[in-house]
C-alpha cells in the first residue's frame, strides 16, 4: 500500500459518494444503513475491501478483471465497501485518462468493472489515489517533485507548493468522480512523504515570510520554521482538496492515509468524513493508533493485509489467530476493518483469500458488529500526546510528521498495568475535554505555556495530573507540582526504591529535585548515597499534581530503560485508586482491557496480544512476522463500577449467559472463562 523507505512510516484514508440504485439484492444487504443519510454509510459499516494495486510498466491492466469472476469472489465474503487503485504510486491509471499516463498494456478499465459490481451488488464504491507519490511525474515532470537541501529529487514525492495540484491532482480527481461517481475517495501517499523541500517556490516563500535564508541542516537558524512551513503547505493542500471534492459532490465521503493521526496529532479538519491508516502487518503499532482516532471525534478505520507475501512462503492467507488478533485490536478500541489484498499483473483478485475472508475475516466481524458500532470508550486514565512534545520529538530530521512508533513502549506499559486508557489530544486538553479523572502527562519532548495552563485548570477542579521524567521541569510545572527546579537528568543512574510491596532495584534517568509545598510519597536511593524524591504529590485546588521523577521509559545511547512494572502499578494505585476506577482486572500483561457503552449496555472488552511462535518475513519495504500459536488468555476476573445492578450480563458473541456475577458496592463482580483472542463481556 504505502511505501516504507525509513522507520517511522503509517496512515490514513477512504470516503463515499454515489447516485446510481443497486439491485433488489444489494439493496437488501444494505438496509441497515439507509435508515441513516447516505453520507453515514461508513459509521454504518465493518468490514472494507482493498485491493492494492499499484499499476507498472508491465501490469496489463484489466485483462483478467473478468466482471462475473471478480464479482463472485467479492461476494465471498460480503464487505461493506470495496475499494480500487485510480492510480497508484508507478504514476499509470487503471481507467483511460485524459488527464494522467495510461499504462503500456492497458486492456480493460478496472474502475468501470469495480463500480459496475458495486451498483449491481449493493456494495460502497470508494476509489483509491495516490496524492503524494508519482513516479511518472518525477520522470516527465521533475519540477512537480520535491528537491533535497542537495539538489536532487526526492524518491517520486510531490511538492504541493509546485502547481502539481492545480495542473494535474486536482484535475484528475474531477476527472474520476464525474465518470465513476464514486461513494468515497480513498488518498494515499502524502502525510509520511512530506519532507523539508527545497524547490525554488518554497524557498522564496519562506524568505518572505521569514526574511531570513533557508536552513539544510538541523540546528541551523530557522530550522523549526522551514518544517512548520511546511506543515502549513499541506495543510493548506488538504484543505482546498477536500473542500473541492466537497462541492462537486457533498455526499463523497473523503479520507487521507494517516491525515490526523499520531504521525500529525492535530484538531481534524471538520469537513474529512473518517480517519484511515494502513499497517500492513504491524500488529504492535495498531493498539495505540486505533486508542488516538477513537478520541479524534470521527469514525475510523485501520487496514493490515489479508495475506503473508514473501520470505520461502510465498504469498498465502495470514493465519486466523493472526488476524483475528489483529481485527481484535482494531475492533476493540471502535474502529472499522479494511482488509488489504492485491490483484495480480492483469487485474484478478485471488480466489483463495476471497475464501479466507469468507471463512475467517467477515464471520469474525460480523459476529461482533452489534457492540462494535456508535459505541463511545469509558477511560480511567486519559494519557497526554501533543502535537507540541511529538514535533519537539521529531525536529532533527526533515520528514515534517514522523510515526509515533517511540511512543510503543509507553502505552504498551498502560497496557502491561491493565489501565482502560484514552490518548488525549492537546487541543481537547486545551478544551477542557477530558474523560477521565487522572491525565498521564509521560516525559515530553516539550510542553507549552497553554499545555500546563490548561493541566493546571483541571487540576483545581479537582482531577489528578501525574507528570514524568523530563515533563517535571517544563516551563513553570515545578511550582505546579511543588517541587524544586529539577536537575537534568544526565546519564541514566543506578537507583533502589523500597515500595509498598517490595524493593525495587533498576537504572533509570533520574529528575533529582526537593518538596516545596509537596508531599513525598516514594523515596530513591541513588546507588548507596542520597536519598530523593521519587513520586510526589501537590494539593491544587480541589485536586492534585503528581509528579513521578523518572519517565515510564526511556532511551540512551541505544540502551532502553524501564519502570518496573509492579512499581508502575503500585505508583498508579496511588494516583487513582482501584475503587475509584471503573474497570479493574486480574488480567496478565498481555490482555488489553477497554470498557465502552453503547446506549445502556456497558461492554468490556478483552484482547489477546500474546507474541505467539513470530517467523521474521522481509520484503523490499517491509519486514513483518508470520504468527502462529498464540497462547489463549486463561479465566480471568473483573470488576466494574456501574450506575445499577444489571438486568443480564452475558459473553459475546457466543450470547451466553454469565454465570454466578454478583453486584456488589456498585460493582459488578465476574468471573470470565479463558478464551483464545477477544471476548466481549455486554452488561445490560
Amino acid at each position: 500500500m504505502r511505501e516504507r523507505h525509513y522507520i517511522y512510516l503509517l496512515l490514513l484514508g477512504l470516503l463515499s459518494c454515489r447516485s446510481s440504485q443497486p439491485t433488489q439484492e444489494g439493496a437488501a444487504r444494505k438496509s441497515e444503513s439507509q435508515s441513516l443519510p447516505a453520507q453515514n454509510w461508513f459509521e454504518q459499516s465493518i468490514f472494507m475491501l482493498h485491493e492494492d494495486h499499484h499499476i507498472k510498466v508491465e501490469t496489463e491492466v484489466g485483462k483478467n478483471a473478468d466482471p462475473q469472476e471478480t464479482a463472485r469472489i467479492i461476494a465471498l465474503s460480503k464487505p461493506d465497501a470495496i475499494q480500487i487503485h485510480a492510480k497508484g504510486r508507478p504514476g499509470y491509471a487503471s481507467y483511460p485518462t485524459k488527464i494522467g499516463w495510461m499504462a503500456p498494456k492497458y486492456e480493460r478499465d478496472v474502475l468501470k468493472v469495480w463500480g459496475d459490481i458495486a451498483r449491481k451488488d449493493g456494495y460502497h464504491y470508494s476509489i483509491y489515489y495516490n496524492l503524494g507519490r508519482d513516479a511518472e511525474i518525477q520522470t516527465r515532470k521533475p519540477q512537480w517533485n520535491r528537491i533535497n537541501a542537495d539538489g536532487k529529487l526526492q524518491d517520486a514525492a510531490l511538492c504541493y507548493h509546485s502547481g502539481v495540484a492545480e495542473a494535474y491532482l486536482w484535475p484528475m480527481i474531477e476527472e474520476i468522480m464525474t465518470n465513476y461517481q464514486p461513494d468515497g475517495l480513498w488518498f494515499d501517499g502524502s502525510v509520511f512523504t512530506i519532507k523539508n523541500c527545497y524547490c525554488n517556490v518554497c524557498k522564496a516563500r519562506f524568505r518572505k515570510e521569514k526574511n531570513f535564508e533557508v536552513p539544510t541542516s538541523p540546528g541551523k537558524p530557522g530550522w523549526t520554521a522551514y518544517k512548520d512551513m511546511q506543515r502549513q503547505i499541506y495543510r493548506e493542500f488538504l484543505y482546498k482538496t477536500v473542500d473541492r471534492i466537497k462541492q462537486k459532490d457533498p455526499k463523497c465521503l473523503v479520507t487521507i492515509n494517516l491525515a490526523y493521526s499520531m504521525h500529525m496529532p492535530e484538531k481534524p479538519y471538520e469537513r474529512l468524513d473518517y480517519f484511515t491508516a494502513d499497517f500492513g502487518n504491524e500488529v504492535e503499532e495498531l493498539s495505540q493508533e486505533a486508542h488516538w482516532y477513537d478520541n479524534q471525534g470521527k469514525p475510523f478505520e485501520i487496514m493490515t493485509t489479508v495475506h503473508i507475501d514473501g520470505g520461502s512462503r510465498g504469498k498465502q492467507p495470514k493465519p486466523k489467530g493472526q488476524i483475528e488478533q489483529e481485527m481484535a485490536i482494531i475492533i476493540a478500541n471502535g474502529g472499522r476493518y479494511n482488509g488489504w489484498d492485491n490483484p495480480d499483473s492483469k487485474s484478478a483478485i485471488s480466489a483463495t483469500m476471497g475464501q479466507h475472508m469468507r471463512d475467517v475475516v467477515a464471520p469474525f466481524l460480523r459476529a461482533r458488529q452489534p457492540w462494535i458500532l456508535q459505541t463511545k470508550r469509558l477511560p480511567d486514565v486519559s494519557l497526554l500526546y501533543s502535537a507540541t512534545a511529538h514535533y519537539a520529538a521529531t525536529d532533527t530530521v526533515s520528514n515534517a510528521f514522523l510515526s509515533a512508533t517511540y511512543f510503543i513502549p509507553v502505552t504498551d506499559k498502560i497496557r502491561e498495568a491493565g489501565l482502560n486508557y484514552e490518548m488525549l489530544p492537546e487541543y481537547k486538553l486545551e478544551d477542557g475535554r477530558i474523560e477521565s479523572k487522572l491525565v498521564i502527562v509521560e516525559n515530553p519532548a516539550a510542553l507549552s505555556e497553554s499545555n500546563i495552563k490548561a493541566l493546571r485548570k483541571f487540576t483545581e477542579a479537582g482531577g489528578t495530573i501525574l507528570v514524568t521524567g523530563q515533563g517535571v521541569m517544563a516551563g513553570n510545572m515545578p511550582e505546579l507540582l511543588g517541587i524544586a527546579q529539577p536537575e537534568s537528568a544526565g546519564a541514566a543512574t543506578d537507583l533502589r526504591v523500597m515500595g509498598d510491596k517490595q524493593a525495587y532495584p533498576f537504572t533509570h534517568k533520574f529528575y533529582r529535585t526537593q518538596a516545596r509545598g509537596a508531599q513525598v510519597l516514594v523515596k530513591a536511593k541513588e546507588g548507596q548515597g542520597t536519598e530523593y524524591p521519587l513520586l510526589t504529590s501537590h494539593q491544587v485546588g480541589k485536586g492534585k499534581a503528581m509528579a513521578l521523577l523518572v519517565p515510564f521509559v526511556s532511551r540512551e545511547k541505544g540502551k532502553s530503560y524501564q519502570l518496573p512494572t509492579a512499581l508502575l502499578e503500585e505508583i498508579l494505585e496511588k494516583a487513582l485508586p482501584a475503587e475509584q476506577r471503573l474497570l479493574v482486572t486480574d488480567v496478565p500483561p498481555t490482555v488489553e482491557t477497554v470498557l465502552r457503552r453503547k446506549g445502556n449496555a456497558h461492554i468490556v472488552h478483552l484482547v489477546n496480544h500474546a507474541e505467539g511462535d513470530r517467523e521474521l518475513i522481509k520484503t523490499t519495504w517491509h519486514k513483518y512476522y508470520y504468527i502462529t500459536n498464540i497462547p489463549p488468555v486463561q479465566a480471568t476476573h473483573i470488576s466494574v463500577q456501574l450506575p445499577a445492578k444489571p438486568a443480564k450480563v452475558t459473553l459475546q458473541p457466543q450470547n451466553q449467559a454469565l454465570p454466578n456475577w454478583q453486584f456488589k458496592e456498585g460493582r459488578l463482580e465476574a468471573d470470565v472463562p479463558g478464551f483464545a483472542i477477544h471476548q466481549m463481556v455486554v452488561v445490560e
